[in-house]
């Protein structure tokens, strides 16, 4: 495996993550609101930024692959 590819291992697992933090974080918010409990801020920051962003940089790697493979 070359470093380009081990980098770009490490971003989507990282992407992942975010994407499922983010989700939960909006379920979280989602039941809070529903049940009239006041939303941290952080909550309420991952769930309306955080899938956005994964989705962007999960663009982006496939974008990045699509370019390694053509190389190939």
């Amino acid at each position: 495996m070359s470093t380009t590819s081990a980098a770009m291992s490490w971003l989507s697992r990282f992407v992942i993550l975010l994407a499922l933090v983010s989700s939960a974080a909006l379920v979280a918010v989602l039941v809070m609101y529903f049940q009239e409990i006041h939303i941290p801020t952080l909550v309420m920051a991952f769930g309306l930024y955080g899938l956005p962003v994964a989705f962007i940089l999960g663009g982006l790697i496939v974008v990045n692959n699509i370019r390694q493979r053509n190389r190939d």
